[in-house]
């Protein structure tokens, strides 16, 4: 019987509605911006939205969409970019201020780190 909500909630997300955080998951929303990046990969930034959005924001101001959901020490995106879905996966430390992601390139850990500035050349989205 687990299966059925569970099928459904898959077919939901991927189907395009909108997914709204939950309540206690405040701590992710905002701009996140890249810290530390072995592969010397230019700076870019995360944009979490509550309506369930998140954009990744390139140096030249390319904005990447995707939908994002919260674990318990991690939160999973999907970024849908040239017809391709990228599935990442930012894990958190235990106070929820560093999220790491492994690099593809070295297997090394990308740092983002929490900021109250505007990602990229434009302007964050405001709640």
């Amino acid at each position: 019987m687990k299966r059925i909500p569970t099928c459904i909630l898959l077919l939901a997300s991927l189907s395009g509605v909108i997914v709204v955080h939950a309540a206690g998951e405040d701590w992710v929303l905002g701009t996140w911006e890249l810290a530390h990046d072995p592969d010397g990969s230019e700076k870019d930034w995360l944009e979490f939205r509550p309506d369930g959005e998140v954009y990744s924001v390139w140096p030249n101001g390319q904005r990447v969409e995707g939908i994002y959901i919260v674990a318990p020490n991690s939160v999973k995106a999907v970024f849908t970019h040239e017809g391709r879905d990228v599935i990442t996966t930012f894990h958190f430390d235990a106070q929820r201020q560093v999220p790491k992601i492994v690099t593809s390139e070295t297997r090394e850990e990308s740092i983002y780190r929490k900021t109250d500035s505007p990602p990229g050349p434009q302007a964050p989205w405001q709640p």
